[in-house]
């Protein structure tokens, strides 16, 4: 089973990855997502692995209510959804595998498009204690990267056929020639020895 993805674009250089029914909140995902939207592959996955050691917050723009604000960010709300980070960098490096299969330049990859977003909710009910709702819900991620195809020298599947028919062909036509000379040759050696052997049954009635 696979989901249909939200966008695609037309033409070559596009890879696409996506991950669905996750235990992630998607809120996390739609703020992580926003940060690498727009990067190149490789600043991406440095900011993903610095904020999952938790060197650099994570910007929230929205779903930010009662969040700390961050001093690296520059007084601005934010933390560290490492969960989510752990997902979107999974997701992202999918992405640059199809990308090499596809043979695109991977130093060239830039994210054009990077989302999260909510898939289903499971009706559930508090484990214990008054029994109050409390739902699962699961989230979809997808990411699509853009790049330069790598060039690769063209050479038709007919073309080489026909050159191994040619050089099976010409060996098989080598050898039939010798066997055709050896043959001549023994059949010459054969008449010239019935030719001897004529001559001494003849010298012999005469003697």
């Amino acid at each position: 089973m696979s989901l249909k993805y939200s966008i695609k674009y037309e033409g070559e250089g596009y890879s696409y990855a996506q991950e669905y029914g996750l235990n992630v909140s998607y809120k996390d995902l739609t703020q992580v997502c926003k940060n690498i939207r727009g990067l190149p592959v490789a600043k991406a996955l440095d900011f993903l692995n610095k904020a999952e050691k938790m060197d650099t917050a994570v910007l929230f723009s929205t779903y930010n209510k009662h969040m700390g604000h961050r001093r690296e960010l520059g007084g601005k709300k934010g933390c560290y959804p490492v969960k989510a980070i752990k997902m979107v960098k999974k997701v992202l490096l999918n992405a640059v595998n199809n990308a090499r299969v596809l043979q695109i330049d991977e130093q060239s990859l830039v994210i054009v498009h990077a989302a999260g977003n909510k898939q289903m909710i499971h009706s559930r009910l508090a484990p214990k204690g008054k029994r109050m709702k409390a739902n699962y819900e699961t989230a979809k991620l997808e990411i699509a990267l853009k790049g330069e195809v790598k060039k690769i020298a063209e050479v038709s599947l007919p073309e080489k056929k026909k050159k191994k028919k040619v050089e099976t062909e010409e060996q098989s036509e080598v050898p039939q020639v010798e066997t055709t000379e050896n043959k001549e040759v023994e059949t010459e050696v054969a008449q010239e020895e019935v030719k001897t052997v004529k001559k001494k049954t003849s010298k012999k009635k005469g003697e």
